[in-house]
């Protein structure tokens, strides 16, 4: 029987899910949702795995391990999580988000208080920018979204902001899932996916027109597991997390 795979719709992550388009999978049933619908999916054991935020690891992270070498990673304006404000504000003290992006408004929330000394008041709304801005000083945008609102003025690129405070990339995403649900033959199956689409990617010259995805890495190197200690640990000393999350793989 396939297992079930819980899949976001974001451009951004579409390499790592290359091997689901266009036919089925002998190993696995995609099911897409947020990575907030998927986290509680997988937590009610309606789904073997999933692609989740790191946040959304966080919360459970002593149920999962990590499913190791790819990912979505960005670095410098990536264009993927942006802040957009009202036309010359001086301080940003209310920002409407959708509420089911979570590590996204924990970067936010990092960002504001680490350059600028700014905790503020998070607004949960689920229509767009332009009721986000009538409601509060900022507006989040996350993924397709962001990307769609590319040629407004007043943002704040927030990858770019993490890496100006950590040089460091951001984590936008990870294979999870508990440890007893994947045997290795699927673990492999979702790494050699994800490598197919990264160099697919590469491949396709047009793909800036769609969307910045040459801004991504879909390889989770030696070095993902300092960005992801360092993300929670920023949390975790803003008072956002309660406790250190450990970042546990699979073993191969």
């Amino acid at each position: 029987m396939a297992k079930r795979i819980g899949v976001i719709s974001h451009l951004y992550a579409q390499p790592l899910f290359s091997g689901f388009k266009g036919r089925e999978h002998p190993l696995f049933l995609a099911v897409e949702d947020s990575s907030a619908q998927l986290a509680i999916k997988l937590r009610q054991k309606n789904l073997d795995g999933a692609f989740l935020s790191p946040i959304d690891y966080a919360k459970d992270y002593s149920m999962y391990r990590i499913v190791p070498e790819v990912g979505a990673v960005s670095e410098g304006e990536s264009g993927a999580i942006m802040l957009f404000f009202n036309e010359n504000l001086a301080r940003i003290n209310t920002i409407a988000v959708h509420p089911e992006n979570v590590s996204e408004i924990v970067l936010a929330s990092i960002v504001l208080s680490e350059k600028f000394d700014i905790k503020p008041k998070i607004i949960p709304i689920i229509q767009g920018v332009e009721a986000g801005l009538q409601q509060a000083d900022a507006f989040l945008a996350v993924g397709d979204e962001a990307f769609n609102l590319k040629d407004r003025t007043n943002k704040m690129d927030l990858v770019d902001e993490w890496m100006d405070i950590t040089d460091l990339p951001y984590v936008h995403g990870i294979w999870v899932a508990r440890e007893d649900a994947l045997i290795k033959e699927e673990i492999k199956s979702l790494i050699e996916m994800g490598k197919k689409g990264a160099a697919m990617l590469n491949e396709d010259s047009a793909v800036e027109s769609q969307f910045p995805l040459l801004q991504f890495s879909y390889d989770l190197d030696d070095n993902a597991s300092s960005y992801l200690t360092e993300f929670f640990r920023m949390a975790y000393y803003h008072g956002i997390l309660k406790d250190l999350p450990d970042i546990k793989f699979f073993e191969l």
